[in-house]
């Protein structure tokens, strides 16, 4: 049955999560406040329940009854299996769950308010890129709250449905991917000589430069590396190595993502 839809402001907006994996803890610690989960093992939910003063439930229905709005953190292959528990107890559903269209979602929440949206790992400190897609389902005012809310944890980017690939294959993704580059980094520099640890130091000072840098520049990458790049250069050399395999890497890891590639 269809339910008048409640009025918060974000700070005492009622949080469930439904699923306590990585994605859950990370929205859990960006938040820090007391929130209520579940998970298939209780003492998932517990451990992350105890990192943010929340309260672990024993049943995905509990935690959407005690909650104003839900956050689907579960894996996407038990959409309808969680649907089939909570739908009659949730007016607004949120849902992270990849692959899965705003159309589904909204055919296994026939009555709940359902916004599709797509967070990083950074979340966790309030340093994400938050996804969501540009659908208000008839109700500004509630989508603008949860905006809001979101907002909490990052920057909030409202995206068409038919570009929430691309976006997964960019923000969603990018914390593993900036993380790979600095591995790789690392493990050139150890090749060198270098000890680990400063390794470590470098790579990690060097990237949180480079991407405030960035900011700063207006995201211009290009002339960034203009300017780095001296005709003739040290960094030159090593662009010219670089480039073509990069490009071509991350043009075969977003078909990858938009399920082109297997």
């Amino acid at each position: 049955m269809a339910h008048a839809i409640k009025r918060y402001g974000s700070g005492t907006m009622r949080i469930g999560l439904i699923g306590s994996g990585n994605m859950a803890r990370a929205l859990a610690v960006g938040w820090a406040r007391p929130l209520t989960c579940s998970a298939l093992e209780l003492e998932q939910a517990q451990a992350l329940a105890a990192l943010v003063g929340g309260t672990a439930l024993a049943t995905n229905a509990e935690v959407a009854a005690s909650s104003d709005h839900v956050i689907l953190c579960h894996k996407p292959k038990q959409l309808e299996e969680v649907a089939l528990e909570i739908a009659d107890q949730t007016e607004v559903v949120l849902s992270i769950l990849a692959g899965v269209t705003l159309p589904e979602l909204r055919a296994a929440y026939p009555t709940a308010r359902v916004y599709r949206m797509m967070p990083n790992l950074a979340a966790e400190i309030a340093q994400s890129t938050i996804g969501i897609v540009d659908d208000d389902a008839g109700d500004r005012e509630l989508f603008e709250q949860l905006v809001g809310l979101l907002g909490e944890l990052g920057d909030v980017i409202a995206v068409e449905e038919s570009d929430f690939g691309v976006l997964t294959g960019i923000s969603g993704v990018g914390p593993a991917y900036v993380a790979l580059i600095a591995q790789t980094q690392v493990a050139a520099a150890v090749a060198e000589g270098i000890d680990e640890q400063t390794a470590k130091l470098l790579v990690g000072s060097s990237l949180k430069g480079s991407s405030a840098l960035l900011v700063s520049r207006a995201n211009d990458s290009e002339q960034i590396c203009r300017e780095v790049a001296t005709p003739g250069g040290v960094t030159e050399k090593g662009l010219a190595v670089l480039a073509g395999p990069l490009r071509e890497g991350f043009r075969a890891a977003m078909d990858a993502v938009l399920g082109r590639r297997q």
